[in-house]
């Protein structure tokens, strides 16, 4: 391939991302400028710490704009028992492990057709992990130390059941993406970077009771899209 051949392909490359680039930007700036509605989620993320199973909940509150584009935060715990022995003054115990971290979130929505929507959330976290068990009537919590973690994730939705807006009351999912800790309790000898992922049933609260009452102020109020 001639020299100038090749310049011109990387220059017709670069202008290429450059161009989607500007696209993307003036595409998320027009949906800021929207009004956002509020959204609610809860979730169920499988995960592994170490060797084990650990099943995070995750509550989420947000503001979507433009059905492209939401931001905003919640709380994460970790809901599966995972114990180790320990001897503490010639006693055994069973230490729990616990961790929980709130989290804030920016994700990007693509509506590929009319029922099918692809999400693309990262959100990072500030909590902590600690041990905690029972000794003489009282509780005692040991190692705790914060943590960072940072999630990038895909979520596919299929959407069904429009309410009197035009938004999705109902549906169904499938999520996959990977927990790294950013900062991480060296305290503790457990591995917390792992692969998340869940499925299950979409509910969306405020959607339901813009459908149920349309006329109402607050349902005007959730759906300013």
């Amino acid at each position: 391939m001639k020299k100038s051949a090749l310049i011109f392909l990387i220059f017709n490359f670069q202008f290429s991302i450059f161009n989607l680039k500007a696209q993307f930007i003036d595409s998320l700036r027009a949906s800021l400028e929207r009004k956002g509605r509020f959204t609610f989620s809860f979730n169920s993320r499988n995960s592994f710490i170490t060797n084990n199973t650990a099943d995070i909940w995750g509550f989420m509150a947000g503001v979507c704009f433009d059905r492209k584009f939401a931001i905003g935060g919640g709380v994460n715990i970790l809901i599966s028992p995972i114990f180790k022995n320990e001897t503490v003054d010639e006693k055994p115990v069973n230490a729990k492990l616990n961790f929980s971290y709130i989290s804030y979130f920016i994700e990007y929505i693509f509506r590929v057709q009319k029922h099918w929507e692809i999400d693309i959330p990262l959100s990072m976290g500030a909590g902590t992990s600690s041990y905690s068990y029972s000794l003489a009537g009282s509780t005692v919590t040991q190692n705790s130390k914060f943590v960072m973690p940072v999630e990038p994730q895909v979520e596919v939705d299929y959407d069904f059941f429009r309410n009197h807006f035009g938004n999705y009351c109902f549906g169904l999912y499938v999520q996959a993406g990977y927990r790294y800790m950013l900062i991480n309790n060296y305290s503790i000898n457990e591995n917390f970077n792992s692969p998340t992922y869940s499925y299950g049933i979409l509910i969306f609260p405020f959607e339901i009771y813009s459908a149920l009452f349309p006329r109402t102020g607050l349902a005007h109020l959730i759906e300013t899209d």
